[in-house]
């Protein structure tokens, strides 16, 4: 045998740690958990759930009301994987059921495009308050699908919870807690169909919403310049993360990348780079949730020097421009006016009403783009295909999602060319220890090679993972309503492990509206 002997996960390789009161909806007092014994990180699991039962149950009732919605359960034995060991793990396999320390489950859940009467999507935070997902469904009639998509900025990551929160890597340049929603969105006013979108963060993938209700991924958002209207006044943006273009107006996101960016891969947490052309006057741009979608507005301007932050983006204006353009303005008291953006370049804009990105992609154009077999050739592929391992988009996350080695809760949205869905692998407790980006990028491709899905995936993107990592089927008319929970939710601060009947901490949702006629059978099995 080779230096790194595959083997799978044995209950031998965890230890004890008492998990405090407080963490993880230890409301009461300190619980006992486990953490892998050889120092590998990740956040440790919590003792035994049992509710596989209860998931069957779940399951048989969506079936019966939706016969070709394909459903599954899957419980995959997870290798080994030596901290030295620079190659990839192999050796995973399939089982009856879960095995104590030892496994990570998967709900797989497909739908029929042909079946989905309309696709909505949304940010539901409203700047103070966030709705639980029943709170949202008494609103309005719905029966169909609801799960959790997008990333947000939480207060921790501006505030001082981390050494890499925005206020302690720029102490200069304090901002106010906003939890915005972080990467490209694009959402048009039901009344006029005016399209008021943002600037592409450090992710290029996205969801979109057609003109005709049906959802897709969109792999790549391909935008060459923006049209913005700021302050009353209309005006071009072509310069985007191009430090040596010197134009009037730049634009810098999370997205840039240069030599310079690059070299602080490894000392991302500390990182605070500023926009490097000095002497300009800069203005941040932010979102604010109303509620339903997430509204664009200026949050700073800062003159001279800028930082260049996790989220958001820097519009950074030659001085002798930006005085000429804005020569009416003599204060900046209404920061908070909303601001147009309009993306333009190949990405038909047009034939969206709704877009949702800043996701990394697992499957772009039917290729599994991790299909590599060593650690660094995967940091590579999340480089090139996603921007994952940018150290400043590497700051706007709270947990490291996109480690090859931390398994955390997980989730991906698959396309393929006749069905949509979600595959989500639990964790944090003992009978689903979690999943890295290698072991979802592996398992996923396993599904596939067993009919899982229905068919080849055409398109994937990594969603938010977590306690929020959730789909429902709903049913509402109004008045009342009913969640059923497809899958097993991650502990997090409002919510214990297993289950969480309202739908909590759901900052952003793909809502899939179904009927319930039967098309053609779905071979899938809970």
């Amino acid at each position: 045998m080779g230096e790194f002997e595959p083997r799978p996960m044995s209950p031998d390789d965890w230890t004890r740690v008492p998990i405090e009161r407080g963490r993880y909806f230890n409301k009461e007092h300190a619980i006992t958990g486990y953490e892998w014994a050889d120092g590998q990180r990740g956040t440790p699991l919590h003792p035994a759930c049992v509710f596989e039962d209860k998931l069957r149950e779940t399951h048989r009732k969506l079936h019966e009301t939706y016969p070709t919605v394909g459903v599954s359960r899957h419980h995959v034995v997870m290798p080994y994987w030596y901290p030295e060991d620079p190659n990839l793990p192999n050796n995973y396999s399939f089982v009856q059921a879960p095995e104590r320390l030892a496994t990570t489950s998967v709900t797989v859940v497909m739908v029929p495009r042909n079946q989905i009467k309309h696709a909505e999507m949304g940010f539901y935070y409203d700047g103070k308050t966030l709705p639980t997902l029943r709170e949202r469904m008494m609103e309005a009639s719905f029966r169909g699908l609801a799960g959790n998509l997008g990333y947000y900025m939480t207060e921790g990551l501006i505030q001082g919870k981390f050494s890499w929160s925005h206020n302690v890597r720029y102490p200069e340049f304090p901002l106010p807690t906003m939890l915005s929603y972080i990467g490209f969105h694009l959402f048009r006013d039901e009344a006029t169909g005016e399209a008021y979108g943002s600037f592409q963060g450090a992710h290029p993938s996205a969801v979109g919403i057609r003109n005709n209700g049906q959802a897709e991924i969109i792999p790549k958002l391909e935008i060459d310049e923006y049209r913005v209207t700021l302050w009353g006044e209309e005006f071009y943006v072509r310069s985007i993360n191009n430090p040596n273009a010197m134009d009037k107006v730049m634009l810098f996101t999370p997205g840039l990348w240069t030599p310079e960016v690059s070299e602080h891969a490894e000392t991302w947490e500390t990182y605070a780079p500023e926009i490097p052309i000095p002497d300009r006057v800069n203005v941040f741009v932010a979102n604010e949730g109303n509620g339903q979608v997430p509204v664009e507005k200026v949050v700073k301007v800062w003159e001279g020097r800028a930082p260049l932050p996790s989220f958001g983006a820097v519009l950074s204006f030659a001085r002798s421009y930006f005085e000429r353009l804005f020569a009416s303005i003599k204060t900046f008291s209404f920061l908070d006016q909303r601001i147009k953006i309009e993306p333009l370049g190949n990405t038909d804009f047009d034939d969206y009403v709704q877009i949702m990105g800043g996701f990394v992609p697992v499957v772009v154009d039917g290729q599994h783009v991790y299909g590599v077999e060593t650690v660094d050739q995967v940091r590579e592929c999340l480089r090139d295909h996603g921007n994952a391992t940018s150290p400043i988009g590497r700051s706007g996350r709270e947990t490291n999602n996109f480690d090859p080695r931390i398994r955390e809760p997980a989730g991906v949205l698959v396309q393929t060319e006749d069905r949509i869905g979600w595959v989500l692998f639990d964790g944090r407790h003992e009978l689903s220890i979690g999943a890295s980006v290698v072991d979802v990028a592996k398992v996923l491709k396993m599904l596939e090679h067993d009919g899982v899905l229905g068919s080849k995936v055409q398109q994937g993107v990594f969603v938010d993972g977590g306690s929020a990592m959730k789909v429902y089927a709903v049913e509402s008319d109004g008045t009342d309503s009913s969640l059923d929970l497809l899958n097993r939710v991650a502990a997090g601060s409002r919510n214990g492990p297993g289950v969480d009947p309202d739908g909590l901490n759901l900052y952003t949702l793909l809502k899939l509206s179904l009927s319930n006629v039967a098309l053609w059978d779905f071979a899938g099995s809970s």
